[in-house]
């Protein structure tokens, strides 16, 4: 409960024109949210600019949020609905995972070229069996496994019940290790 009432006291003080709370829940979720936005679009550049939309969103429509669920939610729900309006405006085009590699942060600590390679490589097949998905799967996934939601919050940002999110996710999964284990089998 501390942490919704740090994230009330943020948004009050976003919405009271405060920039450093702006470029600290900037700096919380720019991250998460970009990768996020960048699972419907499919585009890097896309992605970026949705992003800084919808924190645009968030400020531009203060008082709204009224603290229902958490900021997170609330901010990736505006994401979601200005990217599906985006991509219904562009036709849909295969996940680059070379771009969403690139995406990722380095890793702090000093590891072996190989490592690195075997690590990025790991990443990229599995970001490309991801972009394969159907796009309720590949949101699902990426709100609980990548962002950390639980599926509570998720169901809310798809605007799904939790038997139909829990669905998705079971489903998502099931075809997610099918893509795998055929790219896995092509490898040998």
């Amino acid at each position: 409960m501390q942490e919704r009432s740090e994230e009330l006291d943020l948004y009050h003080r976003v919405c009271s024109g405060d920039e450093s709370a702006l470029e600290a829940l900037i700096a919380q979720y720019r991250t998460g949210l970009t990768l996020f936005i960048y699972s419907i679009v499919h585009n890097r550049e896309d992605a970026e600019d949705l992003m800084i939309d919808a924190f645009a969103e968030l400020v531009a429509s203060c008082g709204r949020f009224r603290g229902q669920s958490s900021l997170k939610t609330y901010l990736f729900g505006i994401a979601r609905h200005l990217a599906l309006h985006q991509s219904r405006k562009s036709r849909e085009i295969p996940m680059e995972t070379e771009q969403v590699v690139r995406m990722q942060p380095t890793p702090q600590g000093a590891i072996s070229a190989e490592e690195d390679w075997l690590k990025r490589e790991n990443v990229s097949t599995l970001y490309t069996a991801i972009g394969k998905l159907h796009p309720d799967y590949r949101q699902a996934l990426v709100l609980v496994f990548l962002q950390g939601m639980n599926q509570r919050e998720a169901a809310q940002i798809m605007k799904k019940n939790q038997t139909q999110f829990s669905h998705l996710i079971a489903r998502g999964k099931q075809a997610l290790r099918r893509l795998l284990e055929e790219h896995e089998s092509h490898e040998k």
